[in-house]
């Protein structure tokens, strides 16, 4: 009797244990649940915030025609469109119905999907980078037309304004979405294949229906995509600014510093795509002695080495009318400071959930918030797109305007 008595309480003392732990679980995976809603929702890249500041200046000069692109109007209102846009590069006002930036913004987006590799063609983070780069430079050029008289006809100025208004893009991006766009870009993108680096296409007759069928999910990426990261791969890749990119190390881990600059690349060719900005230098042409602006660097930037974009010769003459090699710097430290900004604004909204743990057990501790990866990645994909949306919209901004101001 008091054998089958133990025996009976170690049962009800075995099944109260379950149950706890039972109860236990379930709270635990609830606060997990939760907290997981909550992070994925959380801004990562407050997009509204990294918004250029568009302030054209108040006396505009009439540049060289030599110094704008040959065929760009000087009195008909207009948009330029990326180098590789289909039809050319000038969007002139009266060749679609409704305002010209609806289509200025089809047209990109069209571009960005020809040239991103499948899988970041429709992605969200991929629509609200090409949306915020295109609506900063559309708005400048529009706000520099309007200062100089281009456009004075009030209807059409607050239909372009409510275009580029609804085409901006999201107000942020969540770290849900921005870890989303990093899992595919280095599971599916960063693995181009043979074919594509020898400049070739795939022979599909002798491989198994299997192979096949991963070629479809991946076909060959553009031309130009292929060329950035091969850049990048080489330790050869150079940024509008001068800055190269440290090739990757072969090791037997993937530090931090290596996945953000792949996408670091990825960022630079999609904003490239989507950037009319031109590469600016102090020759009529590209050659080995040509210094590059606004970085003032020597080294030819990988947008002019693939042919993704255009090159401008700007004057080297102070009181010349827009930017000259001698007041470039301007562009230099307006991009470089929203870079800056965007970079502190994207490391502390990355951080903020940090030390939320969730005790599981045995299972271990989950803190959400200490994914330094997630974080560096976030950081630097703010800073990027920020440097670059404030380059374009200043270059767009500046280039009808005197000002002979020395470096400091």
């Amino acid at each position: 009797m008091q054998s089958h008595s133990k025996k009976l309480l170690a049962l009800v003392v075995n099944s109260h244990a379950c149950h706890s732990v039972r109860i236990r679980f379930a709270a635990d995976m609830l606060l997990i649940a939760g907290t997981a809603a909550m992070f994925s929702g959380c801004a990562a890249v407050p997009l509204k915030r990294f918004q250029p500041v568009i302030v054209p200046p108040s006396v505009f000069c009439t540049p060289d025609k030599s110094g704008l692109l040959a065929d760009e109007p000087m009195t008909e209102f207009h948009y330029v469109l990326p180098r590789d846009a289909p039809g050319g590069q000038i969007l002139l006002f009266g060749r679609s119905p409704g305002p010209l930036f609806a289509t200025y913004h089809t047209t990109i987006q069209a571009i960005v999907r020809a040239k991103m590799p499948p899988g970041l063609q429709e992605h969200k983070v991929t629509k609200a980078f090409t949306d915020f780069v295109a609506s900063a430079s559309g708005e400048a050029q529009l706000d520099a037309q309007i200062a100089n008289g281009t456009l004075r006809d009030r209807e059409k100025i607050a239909a372009e304004r409510e275009a580029i208004r609804k085409n901006s893009g999201p107000d942020k991006l969540t770290h849900g979405e921005m870890k989303d766009f990093a899992d595919k870009l280095f599971d599916l993108q960063l693995r181009p294949g043979e074919a594509p680096l020898t400049n070739s296409s795939p022979n599909l007759s002798g491989l198994s229906a299997k192979e096949i069928q991963l070629i479809k999910t991946r076909p060959q990426p553009d031309k130009a995509f292929i060329a950035y990261f091969e850049a990048y791969y080489h330790g050869k890749f150079v940024d509008r600014m001068g800055t190269t990119v440290e090739k990757p190390q072969i090791s037997t881990t993937i530090p931090d510093s290596e996945i953000v600059a792949a996408e670091t690349v990825l960022l630079e060719f999609l904003i490239d795509a989507v950037d009319p900005t031109p590469v600016m230098g102090d020759t009529a042409t590209v050659i080995d002695t040509t210094i590059f602006y606004p970085g003032g660097f020597s080294t030819k930037p990988t947008a002019i080495s693939s042919g993704l974009a255009n090159y401008k010769h700007i004057p080297d003459d102070p009181d010349a009318c827009g930017i000259t090699t001698k007041n470039a710097w301007v562009l230099k430290d307006l991009a470089n400071a929203a870079s800056d900004q965007a970079a502190a604004v994207g490391g502390l909204v990355a951080n903020t959930p940090g030390g939320i743990s969730l005790g599981l057990g045995v299972v271990g501790k989950i803190s959400i918030g200490d994914n330094q990866t997630l974080s560096a990645m976030v950081k630097a994909a703010a800073s990027r797109v920020a440097l670059r949306a404030t380059l374009a919209s200043s270059y767009w901004t500046l280039r009808y305007f005197r000002f002979n101001v020395p470096e400091p």
